[in-house]
């Protein structure tokens, strides 16, 4: 197993050097940097290469949580490490005052847990200033926030979560201590990212089968028999790459089985998109359905819902279905995952309003993708692969429902009219 940590250097080496000596048989790759920014970019050159991911605190965390799907934890701070930070506290200021004269400045730990620290030890401070965590401040924000109380005496000592505001002070020579896990907190963290890993893996490990169907032109030339004779021979290729087996029929259908973690390997997806594009002017078209079951009749159920939809396009593309949720097309800048079963709110919309459930729930796709609600007819159309007519007859019943309101009108370039463009607010 390999497992990457990466955070702040003080975090990363506390982090590594436990870890390393309790898990012996696991690979650590220990990697540092200050900024949060910083530490996004280390995580994507590595995520492809290790298991999982162990960050050094939340900031980092709350800033990859949603970009990446590879198993994660944070470094989580309570009421320990602030307990030591005021040990280091008295060890360092002993001869110059005691912990009455402190004027605190933290950051995002829990409040409960500073105040029962407090209580359970007895401590007596002058004060202290609080910055909750907030996924929207910068650690630049948080330094400004202290900078600001420090002008106005409001604080004389900080005790922060962030390596990068730890050295920041440190460099300024201003009273700053760091806020460190506990060694068990940082083993139990560890605990949960081998259980999420094991949990991926099990997932990868789901039953997938692929169907290939070619759709015959009326005429089928000798040049196109020849190329549908290699074209078998790079499936044959392909299902050897993904360690799985094929079998063939006879109505020009090829049958993938292999798991979810290789037929749904960017690289592997990439390999068949590039076999299907290159038939398209060939004489004959390819649709692709990738389905993922526990078991094989249930995968291939699911591979045919996803294939109908390749072939009802006819644009060679490639979709992926489980039975309650279809991906598609894959690898397409119009790719959208949406229900395949619908709710009991999509289903009472659709019936009262007669726009299909399948294309209220696409919508909210595309609205939970773009993180927007607000589209052009001709944007919809692309992502529906419907014509604009049919988008606009949909909006228009989503908009006497109340459903979507006309927003603003985009400006076109050159001659015409300028397009329309609808605010969705289900």
């Amino acid at each position: 197993m390999k497992i990457a940590i990466i955070g702040a250097p003080d975090s990363v080496e506390k982090i590594y050097n436990i870890l390393s000596k309790t898990y012996e048989d696991t690979e650590f790759i220990p990697s540092a940097t200050e900024k949060i920014d910083d530490m996004e970019k280390l995580v994507f050159d590595i995520k492809d290469s290790v298991d999982g991911i162990y960050l050094g605190g939340i900031g980092i965390y709350s800033a990859l949580k949603n970009k990446i799907k590879k198993p994660l934890v944070f470094s989580k701070r309570g009421g320990i490490g602030v307990m030591k930070s005021f040990w280091e506290f008295r060890n360092n200021n002993h001869e110059l005052y005691d912990l009455e004269h402190i004027k605190l400045g933290l950051d995002i730990i829990e409040e409960k847990d500073f105040i029962q620290i407090m209580h359970e030890f007895n401590i007596k401070i002058d004060s202290y200033y609080l910055q909750k965590y907030d996924s929207q401040k910068t650690e630049t924000d948080y330094i400004n926030n202290y900078l600001e109380k420090i002008k106005n005496n409001e604080i004389n000592c900080i005790f922060t979560c962030f390596g990068y505001i730890y050295y920041y002070f440190k460099e300024k020579n201003f009273p700053v201590y760091r806020i460190q896990a506990a060694d068990w907190e940082i083993k139990e963290d560890f605990k949960t990212l081998q259980n999420m890993i094991k949990i991926t893996e099990a997932e990868k490990s789901k039953i997938s089968v692929e169907i290939i169907k070619i759709i015959k032109s009326e005429d089928l030339s000798s040049n196109i028999l020849e190329d549908k004779l290699q074209f078998e021979q790079e499936l044959l290729t392909y299902s050897r790459e993904v360690e799985g087996n094929i079998q063939i029929s006879g109505d020009n259908e090829y049958l993938i089985f292999s798991n979810k973690g290789l037929l749904g390997n960017k690289e592997n997806l990439q390999t068949m998109f590039s076999m299907i594009a290159n038939r398209k002017d060939k004489g004959f078209s390819i649709g692709v359905g990738i389905g993922e079951g526990d078991t094989i009749v249930q995968a291939e159920k699911n591979a045919r819902v996803a294939l109908k939809l390749s072939l009802n396009e006819k644009k060679n593309n490639i979709y992926f279905s489980n039975g309650k949720e279809i991906k598609g097309p894959l690898l397409s800048t119009r790719e959208i995952i949406y229900k395949n079963s619908f709710d009991k709110k999509i289903t009472e919309i659709s019936k009262s309003i007669g726009v299909s459930s399948l294309y209220i729930e696409k919508i909210k796709s595309i609205i939970r993708k773009q993180e927007k609600n607000t589209f052009t007819s001709k944007e919809i159309a692309e992502f529906l692969n419907i014509s604009e007519r049919s988008v606009n007859r949909i909006i228009k019943k989503l908009i006497e429902n109340n459903l979507a309101v006309e927003a603003e009108f985009e400006s076109s370039a050159g001659a015409g009219r300028p397009r329309r463009k609808t605010r969705f607010i289900f």
